[in-house]
């Protein structure tokens, strides 16, 4: 008799279905690591590299790391500090940083990972994540906005970077990145996310 009437409240909206869960806001710490130079061998910051050599190694060249987070419509939100119109990283000069406490809206969601500049902030990485059954045009959308996202905030400088930020979106599975194991490697960085 419990085992009927538990299916029955099951089947009737007890358990929160696929769409239901992505609608959720998840509140996660994101730690991401950052390679130490980008693509083309110059460093985040300072001078760039001659024939692959950094000719001025400093340790302010390590990136200036923020994340932001982006929908299907509307601006980004950025994960950084201001003062003004200028805006900081919370983890400046630094390759590994941990946001904590970040809101993830709704899923699916894209997250582009940049190095916070003074002028035209570097591109480090972008992913779309889902959860589990994503509806393909959402991830369309998402993509569009993400496109439209980096090239406000992370222009480019050669046509390389700006070609960059034209290839399609690495979509991974939320619960591919989440724990203390989990590794979601992208092209110039990793990124994990442990829920709260």
């Amino acid at each position: 008799m419990r085992r009927a009437v538990l299916g029955a409240v099951l089947a009737l909206g007890g358990a929160p279905s696929v769409a239901q869960e992505a609608a959720r806001e998840v509140v996660v710490d994101l730690s991401v690591n950052v390679d130490p130079v980008k693509l083309n061998g110059s460093p985040w910051d300072g001078l760039p590299a001659i024939g692959g050599r950094i000719l001025f190694p400093d340790e302010n060249n390590a990136p200036d790391i923020a994340v932001c987070v982006v929908l299907a419509n509307g601006a980004p939100e950025c994960v950084w500090r201001s003062d003004g119109s200028r805006r900081f990283s919370h983890c400046p000069n630094a390759d590994k940083c941990t946001i904590p406490g970040m809101r993830i809206p709704s899923l699916p969601v894209g997250l582009v990972f940049l190095d916070v500049d003074r002028f035209g902030h570097d591109l480090i990485d972008f992913v779309i994540l889902t959860s589990g059954a994503a509806d393909a045009g959402e991830i369309e959308k998402i993509e569009a906005n993400l496109h439209s996202a980096m090239a406000d905030l992370t222009p480019g400088n050669t046509t390389a970077e700006r070609q960059r930020r034209q290839r399609k979106a690495t979509v991974l599975p939320i619960e591919q990145c989440i724990g203390a194991n989990a590794r979601c490697d992208l092209t110039q960085s990793r990124f994990r996310l442990d829920k709260r």
